[in-house]
């Protein structure tokens, strides 16, 4: 007795001892392929580009002139502004 339970047997529960019947490649495949299912593809395409450019254009047209994240560019105080002085960063000894 074999212990592969893939294998159909005479005694198979689910097949109950039938043997399967002979099908063309069209009568085995689950679904059609062609022009309806490209039918539905394009027509999801167009019905999301309906709704994405309208979107973009109110997006665009609320949006604000000067972004609330665009980086503040800081300059530091020049030395003259202060009248201090600054020493040197390397000063060289005197002989």
């Amino acid at each position: 007795m074999s212990s592969r339970t893939d294998l159909p047997d005479t005694t198979d529960r689910r097949t109950r001892g039938l043997q399967p019947e002979p099908m063309t490649p069209t009568e085995a495949r689950q679904g059609f392929k062609g022009k309806p299912v490209l039918i539905v593809l394009l027509g999801g395409l167009i019905l999301a580009m309906l709704v994405w450019i309208p979107a973009e254009w109110w997006g665009n047209s609320i949006a604000p002139s000067e972004p609330a994240n665009q980086p503040v560019e800081q300059t530091a105080p020049s030395p003259s502004d202060n009248n201090q002085v600054v020493p040197d960063s390397s000063p060289t000894p005197s002989q």
